[in-house]
Parts: structure tokens; C-alpha cells; sequence
């Protein structure tokens, strides 16, 4: 049997479900992928294969050598994941093989 303070108290908590966002509520990584699309990624000209970029030599680095997963701003502990999250499009996930001009070496 219900009673009335255990149906309150689950209405109330049904009641809050519209004030999440949607982005908190999906689970699933492609909701998470920064697209070529974003404007952040046209303003920092993120390409997800690096090899396409124009690029020049950076902070003794030759163009080459900068990918995503060796900046200094792409969070995953290991280099060789093939997706992690940046600090500049607000840890949204990129390309490990990618490239954007806000790129920085690991220190």
C-alpha cells in the first residue's frame, strides 16, 4: 500500500527530471564527440585526421608530431586511445589521431 508521504516524495523527485540537461541524462559517447561542425572546432580548425591539417612547425615540434593525444590539453593517461577528452571544447571528446590550432606539448 501507498502511502500519501511516499507518493509525495516520489512526485517531487519525478518533478526535477525536466530541469537536467539533456547532454547530463544521454549516456552514450557519440553524444559527447565534438563534430568538425562546432564552432569551436571551425574557430580552433580541429580536423580529426591530422595528416590533413596545415600545420607548421610549433615550440621546436615539427607539424608532423602534433596529434591530439600528445597535447597538453587532451586528458587521457594513455596516448594511444583512440578517443579522450580536451580541455578546450570543454572535455567533449576528439580524435587521438586529430589536430586543432590550439595545440600544446606535453609537459
Amino acid at each position: 500500500m501507498t502511502t500519501r508521504r511516499t507518493f509525495i516524495k516520489t512526485t517531487a523527485k519525478l518533478g526535477l527530471i525536466p530541469l537536467f540537461p539533456v547532454s547530463m541524462l544521454s549516456q552514450g559517447d557519440d553524444a559527447k564527440k565534438i563534430t568538425t561542425d562546432d564552432p569551436v572546432a571551425k574557430a580552433l580548425r580541429y580536423i580529426e585526421d591530422a595528416t590533413q591539417a596545415a600545420r607548421s612547425d610549433k615550440m621546436g615540434v615539427t607539424a608532423a608530431d602534433q596529434l591530439c593525444s600528445n597535447c597538453q590539453f587532451y586528458t587521457v593517461s594513455t596516448s594511444d586511445a583512440a578517443l579522450g577528452p580536451c580541455m578546450l571544447f570543454q572535455n567533449r571528446l576528439v580524435v587521438g589521431a586529430g589536430w586543432c590550432a590550439g595545440w600544446v606539448p606535453k609537459r
